[in-house]
Formats: structure tokens, C-alpha cells, sequence
């Protein structure tokens, strides 16, 4: 005889942001039994989020202009943003004791600059509810039965009525999916650093550049960024490029098989000018300051390290002075300026801040999060084929598709 889940015990799947959210917004409904399952610590995928300062979302409240910050799961995104977005975001928080501020850059982060104290609030929401459990297992099967679903983890089997998966790009939870009938779409690396061709700038890692623009090719062919992918802070790493802009644009080519034999051509313009108008610049600068040293001419544009790069990329004598250089080498250092490029073969394994793929959206329901495939079986965060780019935007999608799953599967009117 098959045991059965009593009243409406629900079950999520992952207890990271989406799955917390989804618990404290099922728990309103106090008939509800709400069981949590993670084989980890809850929330602690949360703790190194905004470089340990907790980037909550982004300070755009028009929920259209909102969904443009994600590669994948703009349209989806539209009805879920509608019913839950920044201004929900910021709302619930301040409700919780977590006082926010907004950035210059529009990025938006708790008062304190600490994840661990969002994490805390969130834990002692969930420790005042007295219908949510947690349990500490990993789930490593799930069976669709008539009245609910048979959940086998390590330390035994579960019934609930109603089931919410929210393991993240990296958990099990896409296994799951796909035994009870999803497609998924192919997992891919987004927002990842990424090693490049070029040994000549290994020396200048950790050295940024800010607020500069880029132009991406592959197969001889100029790709199409969105304007709020093509510029952003740039980073030099030991083995090759990093910083938002070059996570942007890895989220925006995370289905483009690039590698050493066909690396993806990332043009960057240190100085934010045409070649002919900066050429023009450099020629008077070297006119009017002929005793001094090139290296010194060219930091006047970029940090003394990169000039100092980009002179033995071109096998040009630090000391030979302004007056004295050729036409040539003046040419070879105003394009380095304005299109110093990169040929990048790979992004950094393991080292990805979020996951492309999951989930197929046109088997999943906008409006509650359920599965058109299989009654009362949900889904929400990253494990859907949604991802954004980098400054809040997929907590954004963890607290937005969770509050839905939460208030669907609870019954929460």
C-alpha cells in the first residue's frame, strides 16, 4: 500500500534563494505543510553574492526594461516581473529588517554590505514559521504518483502533494526534470573570465580598466550586443580577461563553440575614440611634449603597465622620446588604443557565476511557475533556462519566480 502526504505537504527542492522565497510565500497559507530539502547548508549560495555584499536587484522598476538584462527569458520574464519585481524586492526586505541603498550604477545592496545578514533574515523568517521544515538530504529520485510524488533522498524516502524544484543551475534538480518528462535546454557557462591567445598581458593582472567599449567578432563576422552588454569595467587576469564587461558579453556568446583554433574576437577601445580622432590627439600630444619618453605619452591615456604592454607588443623602446617616433610605431600605438584586441579559446572552468540552459520555458506556466507537463510539479531561480547579466538581476529571478512557485503551490489567495 502506497503512503500518502497529509493535508497539502509541499515539497522544495533546494533551499537557496528561489527555494527560501518560495517556502516563506507558501507558509501564508497556514494548512499548508511546506518540507525543505538540501543536502547543504540553506542559503549559503547567497553568502558570496555581490562580492559578499549581497547584490539584492537592480534599480529598475519598469518590469519591461527590467527583462532586457537577460540573455535568455526576456518575454517569460514579463509576466513574472509584472507580479513580483524591484520595487516588491525592495519592499519585502524592508519588511524583513534589511534596509537598502542604491549605487551609482544602479545596483542594490543591503545597508550593512553584508550577505550574511540578508541570509539572516531570511533564516529568522523561516524559523518563525511553524509549518516549514527543513531537511538536511539529498534528494536523488522523484516518482510521480496519483495523488502527489515520491521523493528518495540519502536518509529515506517522502510523500508530499505538491513538489517545487529549485536546485540552481548545478544541483540534481535538472535530472529530476527531465525523469518526470522536461527537456532541458543544453547548461552553459555564463558570466565567466576567459583565457585568451594573447601571453604578452600576463604581467597585468589585476589591473582594470573602467567604463570602456567593445566590439565582439567570430568567423570574421561582427555579433550584435545589446548597448547594455557592449561597455563595462574590464579586468586583466593572469591567464586572460575578466570584469562585467567580458561577463556580459560570455553570457551573451555562451552558445558560440569558440576555442583555440576558433577564438571569439573581443576589440576593446581604451579611450573611447575613433582611430582617425584619437590619432589625430595622439600626433599634438607627442608635438607638444617631444623631450618626454613615450611611455610616459601613452599613460596619459591608459594605466602606466598596460602603455607599458602595449610598447613591447610593438617592440618599441620605453626611453626613445616623443619627438623621435616613426609614423609607424605612432600608428601602431593609437590602434592599440582604440582596438586592442583579444582572441579568447575558453572560459575559466568551474569559475562561472551563473548557469545557461534548464528548464525549457514553454513547458513551464509564467503565470504560476507550474509544469504544463505534470500537475502540481513546479519550478523556480536558475534551474529555469532564464539567466541575467551581472548586478542582481538573477536574485532577481530567484525572489521573483520563487514568490509566484510560493504563492501557486500554497494556494495563497
Amino acid at each position: 500500500m502506497t503512503e500518502t502526504a497529509t493535508g497539502n505537504t509541499i515539497g522544495i527542492v533546494g533551499g537557496g534563494p528561489a527555494g527560501i522565497m518560495c517556502a516563506l510565500c507558501a507558509s501564508q497559507n497556514i494548512e499548508n505543510n511546506i518540507l525543505i530539502f538540501d543536502k547543504n547548508i540553506i542559503l549559503n549560495t547567497l553568502l558570496p553574492t555581490g562580492g559578499g555584499r549581497c547584490n539584492l536587484a537592480y534599480a529598475e522598476f519598469n518590469f519591461k526594461e527590467l527583462a532586457k538584462f537577460y540573455p535568455r527569458g526576456e518575454k517569460f520574464l514579463y509576466s513574472v516581473f509584472s507580479k513580483f519585481s524591484t520595487r516588491n524586492t525592495v519592499d519585502f526586505f524592508n519588511r524583513i529588517g534589511i534596509n537598502t541603498y542604491i549605487q551609482e550604477d544602479l545596483r542594490i545592496f543591503p545597508e550593512t554590505n553584508s550577505s550574511k545578514d540578508v541570509k539572516n533574515a531570511l533564516l529568522k523568517q523561516l524559523d518563525k514559521k511553524k509549518n516549514i521544515k527543513k531537511t538536511f538530504a539529498k534528494v536523488l529520485s522523484v516518482k510521480k504518483l496519483q495523488n502527489g510524488f515520491e521523493l528518495t533522498t540519502d536518509k529515506g524516502k517522502h510523500f508530499v502533494n505538491k513538489l517545487v524544484i529549485a536546485t540552481g543551475g548545478k544541483g540534481n534538480g535538472h535530472n529530476l526534470a527531465k525523469s518526470l518528462g522536461h527537456h532541458i535546454t543544453e547548461l552553459k557557462p555564463s558570466l565567466s573570465a576567459m583565457i585568451t591567445r594573447e601571453k604578452e598581458f600576463e604581467t597585468l593582472s589585476g589591473i582594470s580598466l573602467k567604463n570602456i567599449f567593445a566590439q565582439v567578432f567570430f568567423e570574421n563576422k561582427k555579433l550584435k550586443l545589446p548597448s547594455n552588454a557592449a561597455a563595462g569595467d574590464f579586468l586583466f587576469t593572469h591567464n586572460g580577461i575578466s570584469g562585467p564587461l567580458i561577463y556580459k558579453i560570455s553570457s551573451y556568446c555562451a552558445y558560440i563553440n569558440f576555442d583555440k583554433n576558433n577564438p571569439l574576437k573581443i576589440v576593446l577601445n581604451p579611450v573611447g575614440q575613433e582611430y582617425k580622432e584619437f590619432d589625430s590627439l595622439l600626433i599634438l600630444k607627442l608635438k607638444n611634449n617631444a623631450q618626454k619618453d613615450i611611455l610616459n605619452i601613452v599613460s596619459c591615456f591608459v594605466p602606466k603597465n598596460l602603455a607599458a604592454a602595449i610598447l613591447q607588443k610593438e617592440n618599441i623602446k620605453h626611453d626613445i622620446k616623443a619627438g623621435q617616433l616613426s609614423k609607424k610605431d605612432r600608428e601602431n600605438i593609437a590602434k592599440n588604443l582604440t582596438s586592442l584586441t583579444f582572441n579568447a579559446i575558453a572560459t575559466v572552468k568551474g569559475e562561472e557565476i551563473v548557469t545557461a540552459g534548464g528548464v525549457d520555458l514553454k513547458e513551464v506556466d509564467s503565470k504560476t511557475m507550474e509544469s504544463k507537463i505534470v500537475e502540481n510539479l513546479y519550478f523556480c531561480g536558475e534551474i529555469l533556462d532564464i539567466d541575467g547579466l551581472t548586478g542582481g538581476f538573477n536574485l532577481q529571478n530567484c525572489w521573483s519566480t520563487g514568490y509566484i512557485a510560493g504563492l501557486a503551490a500554497g494556494n495563497v489567495l
